[in-house]
């Protein structure tokens, strides 16, 4: 019982960190935060991590913190990041999934399938965006950046953090359902017999 809860728990916890590894690697976004920074804040925290949003000004400084290569490797981030999420979120389905149909159906499955939905189109749009965002900040002939749409990327950013967290959280609370369901049903099968 605990090594199936722990596999319903780590699996997507894993996915979801592993990959973020990964797609740093993969995309040099790991390397340009090795570079030192002129600036005392050293590394600029990613826009796709900040909880509580950001607006136009922060995502020009962020792209200007970055430097030339910085930015190339963040556009290879977010192009290899459209197609993560459905790593993370399949991950987290999965889980879901499992524990949902251990615990015996005890909710419509639109309760996990609508939260997913919403993270996976948050995620895209967000990355959607900032790509092209990104593209008019480096482009000198196209102009500066959009604030609406730089509006609705945090928007979207802000929908996949928390929503993702509740997910996690939700995870966890139907863990720990499970494991005193197993333990309530495990005790009634000794006592009968």
């Amino acid at each position: 019982m605990i090594l199936k809860a722990l596999l319903a728990l780590g699996f997507p916890v894993v996915v979801l960190l592993g990959g973020d590894q990964v797609l740093s690697h993969a995309s040099g976004r790991a390397a340009v935060g090795k570079q030192p920074f002129q600036t005392e804040q050293g590394v600029p925290k990613p826009l796709n991590l900040r909880w509580f949003g950001y607006g136009t000004e922060a995502a020009m400084e962020f792209w200007a913190k970055l430097g030339e290569v910085g930015r190339q490797a963040e556009k290879r981030f977010l192009l290899l990041d459209l197609v993560f999420p459905l790593f993370y979120g399949g991950a987290l389905a999965a889980s879901l999934w499992w524990i949902w149909v251990t615990l015996g159906r005890p909710f419509h499955p639109a309760w996990i399938v609508a939260p997913l939905a919403m993270i996976l189109t948050a995620d895209w749009m967000e990355n959607l965006i900032q790509l092209t965002q990104l593209r008019r900040y480096v482009s000198s002939n196209e102009g500066r950046i959009q604030d609406l749409w730089i509006q609705i990327s945090s928007c979207a950013t802000i929908i996949k953090l928390w929503l993702t967290s509740g997910l996690y959280v939700s995870l966890a609370g139907l863990v720990v359902r499970m494991i005193f369901t197993l333990s309530d049903r495990r005790m009634a099968t000794d006592v009968a017999e």
